[in-house]
């Protein structure tokens, strides 16, 4: 659909009951608003996070235990920087440069 609406002279628009229907907005409710070039796109952050969620599950199926694995990464990678710590500090006490 399309829409002229009127700027009002403080910036402000009136969204169209269709729109804020579409989108289930409520009086308060927050919009997005994105712009590339001249285009400008409106939305609500439901929708964003649900587009977000939708990338997401190319990547990742639903189901698979990928925060086990994230910590278990993260773990790892804390233990390896702790041991590379623990040698720097050996090697700067007794006068190594590495």
């Amino acid at each position: 659909m399309r829409y002229a609406v009127p700027l009002q002279e403080n910036g402000r628009m009136i969204l169209p009951i269709d729109i804020r229907r579409a989108l289930n907005l409520k009086k308060g409710d927050k919009v997005i608003i994105e712009t590339e070039g001249d285009r400008v796109e409106l939305t609500t952050a439901q929708r964003e996070r649900q587009r977000a969620k939708t990338m997401f599950r190319k990547f990742v199926p639903a189901g698979e235990p990928i925060v086990d694995e994230v910590i278990a990464d993260r773990r790892d990678e804390a233990l390896r920087d702790e041991a590379e710590f623990d040698t720097s500090a050996q090697d700067s006490s007794r006068g190594l440069k590495r």
